[in-house]
């Protein structure tokens, strides 16, 4: 159970039991048939009760409760001071505050309530029944509140891990495109030494891109096509016509936010895997549009297909990483795959869409 300062306790007690009391009063109103000049009597009787039970449960928790903690099975065995302690200290606290408001009540209110030894026995019954009752009902409450807070912890964790992930295969990225394009500018030097030093410039360009991108989970739409364009431009410097580009973009997309360097692998597959493979190169399309509220992105190609099977691991980088991140960002986020042996591959990428 939570526990107080015994202050706050105290001061609790003060607006708490006067309301405890008025559904003990009733009840015990009823059970003994108290005619209409009784009733406030019999508040009086459950209000007794009521502060002498949470005072005495006060003063076990300043008192008993402490030394409990200290003790040497405490020390070898934190866990031993469970539920089942709580309960007996508490539950004997209880006990201890009914006899002695039974006594007050004896004394000053009803003369006569402790008679004989039936009416000792009744009173513990009461005060062992009602402990018992509104025990479990604070137990129930304070277990229900730990598990939501370890559920709140576990999601939280999970959200920092989802988010781990992301990190980790975006920076993933920056060296395989740096590879890459190393690769087409060291293709050119020999034969398009002109080319190879505008490619270098762009190349530099992009690379101010992705450095003030990464500092941020996501771009405007507008932004990572552009540089998805930039990117194009560079291996054309290495494949010329055989690179073709089409575009269906819907308009009002360009503020959208997407996730940082989404496409550009997805572009670079399609480049390496339908353009590099065949002489007559390919064309590769991007897509944007809204769909059922949502933002559905695709990069297309009409290259040789992935014959029924995605590529491997080793060669189809972009999808794998582009499928991960979606995957740790979790739903909506999806991607799908279209593709048919000599028809080409369309990827599909859907996104929440802010309206």
């Amino acid at each position: 159970m939570r526990r107080c300062h015994p202050l706050q306790s105290l001061l609790r007690a003060l607006w708490q039991q006067p309301l405890w009391a008025i559904p003990f009063a009733l009840f015990f109103g009823v059970l003994n048939d108290v005619r209409a000049a009784g009733w406030l009597k019999m508040y009086g009787v459950a209000l007794v009760f009521a502060f002498a039970i949470r005072l005495c449960m006060i003063a076990a928790e300043v008192t008993v409760l402490p030394r409990l903690r200290s003790g040497p099975d405490a020390l070898h065995n934190p866990r031993r001071l469970g539920a089942w302690a709580h309960g007996i200290v508490y539950g004997g606290a209880a006990l201890i505050g009914s006899y002695l408001a039974a006594a007050l009540t004896h004394l000053f209110i009803l003369p006569g309530f402790l008679g004989g030894p039936r009416d000792w026995l009744v009173s513990g019954m009461f005060a062992l029944l009602f402990t018992l009752l509104f025990g479990g009902f604070a137990y129930a409450a304070a277990f229900y509140r730990v598990a939501g807070e370890r559920a709140r912890a576990a999601e939280l964790a999970r959200a920092e891990l989802a988010q781990a992930e992301l990190r980790a295969l975006r920076a993933q990225i920056h060296p395989h495109f740096l590879f890459n394009t190393l690769n087409t500018i060291a293709a050119l030097i020999a034969e398009q030494p002109r080319a190879a030093e505008d490619t270098t410039t762009r190349l530099a360009e992009a690379f101010r891109y992705i450095l003030r991108a990464s500092e941020h989970e996501h771009q405007r739409l507008g932004d990572e096509l552009a540089f998805v364009r930039a990117y194009l431009e560079i291996e054309r410097a290495r494949f010329g016509a055989r690179l073709r580009l089409t575009e269906s973009i819907a308009p009002g997309l360009d503020d959208l936010p997407v996730p940082t360097l989404l496409l550009q692998p997805l572009v670079e597959n399609a480049v390496r895997h339908a353009v590099a493979s065949r002489e007559r190169g390919a064309t590769i399309g991007l897509a944007a549009r809204r769909e059922d509220g949502r933002l559905v992105l695709e990069v297309s190609d009409d290259g040789p297909g992935m014959n029924g099977a995605p590529p491997s691991s080793g060669e189809g980088f972009g999808l794998h990483s582009v499928g991960e991140r979606l995957r740790a960002a979790g739903p909506p986020h999806a991607l799908e795959i279209d593709s048919e042996p000599g028809r080409g591959t369309t990827v599909r990428i859907t996104l929440p869409c802010p309206s």
